[in-house]
């Protein structure tokens, strides 16, 4: 993988069957298109969903993100007082870039 390809951050908890489905799909996507995936979340809830995917993709790693937002939070205020949820911390890697 060249290292200029670009990340792509997903937030491991977010959706309704998160981390279970959203390591499912980045580890497929690893997979088959060879991409670059940050998983942002706790890692050991990311790393168990990972155990169970099979073998690692060269291109997945783990971000950890201590805090989570809830689906019963209002967005904006969550993520100005999480400033470790995983939504907060994907979107300070994507600004990096």
């Amino acid at each position: 993988m060249a290292a200029s390809e670009p990340l792509i951050a997903l937030d491991a908890m977010g959706g309704d069957h998160a981390p279970e489905e959203i390591v499912k799909g980045a580890v497929l996507a690893a997979r088959e298109l060879g991409i670059q995936v940050a998983l942002v979340g706790p890692p050991a809830l990311v790393e168990e969903e990972l155990a169970k995917a099979g073998p690692r993709p060269e291109g997945i790693r783990v971000v950890a993100a201590s805090e989570v937002i809830a689906m019963d939070e209002h967005p904006a205020q969550a993520a100005r007082h999480k400033k470790d949820s995983s939504i907060v911390v994907g979107l300070k890697l994507v600004k990096q870039g």
